[in-house]
């Protein structure tokens, strides 16, 4: 069993805003893979399950708002009884250039509430995830509206294949695992 995790926040307000690329990656992959999601309270998320390249996945979209989302990934794992190098979690990350993708098996939030959060909850660091970059220009001031704002015109053209090719560096990762979605992925022109 694969957990895969995007990371967001709930409700329209939220829905095309740049801090939910990972949201947004899911659903994709969810519409890609025929998963339906459906609102599940005992995870406080959105899930959905089926198969993807012959491993049996499972798909979830937090609702507890991105800095809150650990408590959701934590007893996610809990049911699941499934190891923290089983999750693979898909967030937006303003440090990298729009567009860009940046897989790694482990590490530090680098500043990412929702990353800190999903450490603090299950306290490890050894989960694989993809950081998708959205910082469109170079001076930006107030990272927090930045990241809560909507996308541009020229960035929502650009975006379907974004998405796209995140959606299949998550199935890269059910099927090949972390070494080969990094090598197929990382810093790809898109």
């Amino acid at each position: 069993m694969k957990l895969i995790v995007g990371l967001g926040n709930p409700g329209d307000g939220y829905k095309f805003t740049r801090h939910n690329a990972g949201f947004l990656v899911l659903d994709e992959l969810a519409r890609e893979s025929g998963i339906k999601f459906k609102s599940n309270k005992r995870f406080k998320a959105l899930t959905g399950e089926g198969e993807i390249k012959g491993e049996k996945a499972f798909l979830a979209m937090p609702q507890t708002f991105m800095n809150l989302s650990g408590s959701s990934v934590r007893s996610m794992l809990h049911w699941l009884k499934i190891s923290p190098a089983d999750v693979f979690v898909v967030v937006d990350d303003i440090a990298l250039p729009f567009g860009s993708i940046r897989i790694r098996p482990k590490g530090s939030s680098g500043g990412h509430k929702g990353l800190n959060s999903i450490i603090d909850a299950i306290s490890s660091q050894e989960f694989p995830r993809m950081r998708i970059g959205i910082l469109g220009r170079k001076n930006v001031r107030d990272l927090s509206g930045y990241v809560l704002d909507r996308f541009t015109k020229a960035e929502q053209k650009k975006l379907p294949d974004i998405i796209g090719a995140a959606s299949n560096a998550c199935v890269c990762w059910i099927e090949e695992g972390v070494d080969a979605a990094m090598n197929q992925y990382n810093n790809a022109a898109i």
